[in-house]
């Protein structure tokens, strides 16, 4: 009589099963998969998988008692752990598609977060989906193929450098993953964060969603920087995003949801529910956008292109100061008064002590700061705020008077903190024990 009890994997992942196909893409091509969704032309729509799940197979024999037999049982448990989301997007050729998503440059898990190509096809075949495609909107103001070729090139503007995690715990560990580069894709073509659609009808349930979705890769990794808002009177401002050479990628305006704008020619533009409308580079001239050009920071200049040693929290963020754009380094700090807040472009202004203006963009800086909703809440006009990194690039931001009170008071995300505090709390409470110990031992 064998009595069976198998495990043939219990936690096995994508990245191994789809191995034969998978590829990393370092050389800037794209990678294409037959169009099994039979998505329309020009159509950028996000798609979601299980990335790690886990199965436990057990089986026994039918086993024969004499003038019985107990039959032979067989029971396979299997949970999804975590999603891997990625976008596609179809040109005139509507047979194929081009996959945007990112894996690891080492086989086991780890390196660089760098473009990849799964065979998607083969897992959509196989039924290894979480949701039908989504199919993203462009931005009020976008043509569809204008923003599928956008999508594009700003994938092909990714550097690499920037340390993938196989899990990612939001706003705890550093480095990224999967999901954080097909956000960090779609933010970086200017569409809102409150425009990216959320799956809601899953075919599939994952245990911890789709981890790392809410620590996009930033805008800078892609070779993106946003240049100086400027007012264009009744509430409404324009902002310009750039290409890594300064080219102007498109124009973006934002007021009053659902308001008009008047343009810099004196026409008047429509706003969309957002409060936003976007330019492509031919219509903006046309309407004399943007107000004003800003010349590449210095982290967009002296960009590294798929280093052996990725930076563990990728690209610096771009700050705008008196018209000049520069990097968010570590060991500076900009203390100063909200001034102004445009939430249809989402910046703020900050009046520092030496009468500088530091335009803040507050997504990239609520996902640099880890911690978002606070973030939001701190960068309100009339409050009086610090915000910087430390040397570690650890995250700064205090807030000051009756800010910095209500502050104290309320919940902040938690993130690990730097190394050298942990070492130091460890060392010191060590120490107290030890004179503890010794003088309880001496009396």
């Amino acid at each position: 009589m064998k009595l069976q009890f198998r495990i043939p994997r219990f936690a096995t992942s994508t990245v191994e099963s789809a191995s034969h196909r998978a590829k990393p893409i370092l050389d800037g091509h794209e990678g294409t998969v037959p169009n099994v969704w039979n998505l329309p032309s020009h159509t950028v729509a996000l798609l979601g998988r299980p990335a790690v799940w886990f199965a436990l197979d057990l089986a026994t024999p039918r086993i024969p008692l004499g003038f019985v037999t107990v039959p032979a049982f067989k029971h396979v448990w299997e949970q999804d752990f975590g999603g891997h989301l990625f976008l596609v997007t179809t040109d005139d050729d509507t047979s194929r598609v081009i996959v945007l998503e990112a894996g690891p440059s080492n086989r086991g898990g780890s390196g660089a977060l760098v473009p990849f190509c799964y065979p998607e096809d083969d897992f959509a075949k196989r039924g290894i989906i979480d949701f039908d495609p989504i199919v993203i909107e462009p931005p009020h103001g976008l043509s569809k193929e204008f923003f599928a070729q956008l999508v594009r090139r700003i994938q092909r503007g990714y550097d690499g450098d920037q340390r993938y995690l196989a899990i990612e715990v939001p706003f705890l560990r550093v480095g990224r993953d999967s999901n954080s580069y097909a956000v960090g894709v779609l933010s970086a073509t200017g569409l809102d964060e409150r425009a990216i659609p959320r799956p809601v009808k899953s075919m599939r349930w994952e245990y911890s969603g789709y981890p790392g979705a809410e620590d996009p890769v930033h805008h800078a990794n892609f070779g993106t920087y946003i240049g100086v808002p400027t007012d264009l009177g009744n509430g409404t401002s324009d902002i310009a995003y750039h290409a890594e050479d300064g080219e102007l990628l498109f124009s973006v305006v934002g007021g009053a949801p659902n308001g008009t704008a008047r343009l810099p020619d004196g026409t008047e533009a429509r706003l969309d529910a957002l409060g936003r409308i976007t330019f492509s580079p031919e219509d903006a001239r046309r309407h004399g956008l943007p107000s004003k050009h800003t010349d590449p920071p210095e982290q967009i200049r002296n960009r590294r292109r798929f280093p052996s040693d990725p930076a563990p929290a990728g690209a610096m963020i771009t700050l705008v100061i008196d018209g000049r754009c520069v990097p968010l380094q570590p060991g500076t700090e900009h203390h100063g008064v909200v001034v102004a807040r445009n939430d249809a472009l989402e910046v703020a202004t900050l009046r520092t002590d030496t009468g500088s203006n530091v335009t803040l963009p507050i997504v990239e800086l609520g996902v640099e700061m880890r911690d978002p909703k606070r973030v939001d809440k701190l960068f309100r006009v009339g409050n009086e705020v610090t915000v910087g990194l430390h040397r570690d690039r650890h995250p700064k931001l205090i807030a000051h008077g009756d800010a910095g009170v209500d502050d104290v008071l309320r919940w902040h995300q938690f993130h690990a903190p730097a190394w050298w505090k942990v070492f130091a709390t460890c060392a010191i409470g060590l120490a107290v024990l030890v004179l503890g110990v010794g003088w309880w031992r001496s009396r």
